[in-house]
């Protein structure tokens, strides 16, 4: 077997290296003028990128950059004029020039040689460093700031969210990245900040990040966004968090948020936004604080007397007490305001139900024949009474299974065979 010297095996290695950065170079050109092939200089550059010699030459980082903001800024000219030009390559162009100029960045750094070679000293006697690429790097990226925007709305309707939540992301970041130290883009306005990091919120709701988030829509507050969509997402973003852990800690902690957003969305769109009230006020009931509960609900309804919503939660909060004729008092009012209100026909329904299943119990040990005077007296009429608005609430999809369950046990408590039938053939 032939043998290779270790002279040889170190000529060969240099061989490569030299071969590796002399591929850089070309490819450089390539990325460059009107005629610029960017497709051919990605394909070029990909073996240099994993090359142990040439991996970590800020060099190589620099013309991968620079490839894909080129083919970005391309691909835009062509769009300013109508021809076609794909948002999401656009948008990927984008994050990925990014990247590798932030890959290039740290390692550009040259170390300043006088004539002979040796390396300059500074007064400290550390060694003087230069950059070469680095203030090209950081004036291409400052330039682009804005294009970020458009990145994140091109992945965002390519259903790409992580990309947009990306793209908004380094768009929110790039003036504070020290990074680019005095180059980087003036710093942002807080009504600015504050509807970019709202839509990165979405996307990353989108991407199924669910902190990431709700870390996005508590910046958003934080500038002073405060528009009740935000509310809404935020409470559906936490709820969902709290759904998915297994940890009771971190549930706990996940509900907790919903609580707070809705909180924040009750002080911010009033307290006659019932959704945010009723989150609040069955935390409170959850908690045993009734008389925080009601106060809340009293307070709203002095403001919005004729809100039948709020009503139906008062009535609600009294039922969760046991004190069935208070409930059934603004219930009634509550199906009195709104008959066509679904919810507030089965809750009166309800109510009036649980009034005559209290009486039942309380009487089942009752010798029979005063069990069955009470039930002639009291308990039939309480379910007949019950029956309307339970019907009415059969008419509506959010209503009706529970309207169902409760008709079912009357008709078959009443020995109504017909309607009994009726029901379970539905």
């Amino acid at each position: 077997m032939k043998k290779l010297s270790i002279l040889g095996l170190c000529l060969v290695a240099a061989l490569s290296a030299s071969a590796q950065k002399s591929l850089v170079k070309e490819v450089e050109g390539k990325a460059k003028g009107f005629n610029a092939d960017f497709a051919a200089a990605r394909d070029m550059l990909k073996p240099a990128m994993t090359n142990p010699e040439t991996a970590n030459d800020a060099q190589t980082w620099y013309v991968a950059g620079t490839i894909e903001y080129g083919d970005y800024d391309n691909l835009l000219g062509k769009k300013a004029v109508g021809q076609n030009a794909d948002g999401q390559i656009m948008g990927n162009d984008l994050l990925l020039g990014y990247d590798y100029f932030m890959k290039a960045l740290p390692l550009d750094s040259i170390v300043e040689t006088d004539k002979t070679g040796a390396p300059k000293l500074n007064k400290d006697g550390s060694k003087k460093i230069k950059t070469k690429y680095s203030k090209y790097m950081v004036k291409k990226m400052a330039a682009h700031h804005q294009d970020y925007v458009s990145a994140g709305q091109y992945l965002w309707d390519a259903k790409d969210f992580d990309g947009a939540y990306r793209a908004w992301d380094i768009y929110l970041n790039m003036p504070s990245n020290k990074m680019l130290g005095n180059d980087a883009p003036a710093a942002l306005p807080d009504s600015v900040s504050a509807e970019i990091s709202y839509f990165q919120a979405l996307a990353a709701w989108q991407a199924e990040k669910l902190d990431a988030a709700l870390n996005a829509f508590d910046y958003a507050l934080s500038k002073g966004y405060n528009k009740s969509d935000l509310y809404d997402y935020a409470v559906s973003v936490a709820a969902q968090k709290a759904a998915a852990e297994t940890d009771s800690v971190a549930q706990e902690k996940a509900n907790r948020k919903v609580v707070y957003y809705a909180d924040l969305g009750n002080k911010a769109c009033g307290d006659t936004t019932v959704k945010y009230l009723n989150i609040i006020i069955n935390d409170k009931i959850n908690n045993r604080k009734y008389d925080e509960a009601k106060e809340l609900l009293e307070k709203a309804i002095s403001v919005s007397p004729n809100n039948a919503e709020l009503y139906d939660v008062l009535g609600i909060l009294y039922q969760s007490q046991n004190e069935l004729d208070k409930a059934q008092e603004y219930l009634t009012k509550a199906v009195t305001i709104d008959p066509t209100f679904p919810k507030g026909q089965l809750d009166m329904g309800r109510v009036i139900y649980a009034q005559g299943a209290k009486i039942d119990e309380a009487s089942a040990t009752l010798p029979n024949a005063e069990y069955a005077k009470i039930r002639k007296e009291k308990v039939d009429p309480l379910l007949r009474e019950s029956i309307p608005y339970l019907e009415n609430a059969l008419k509506n999809e959010s209503t009706e299974q529970e309207a169902r369950r409760l008709l079912r046990s009357i008709y078959y408590s009443l020995e109504d065979e017909a309607n009994l039938k009726r029901i379970e053939s539905m």
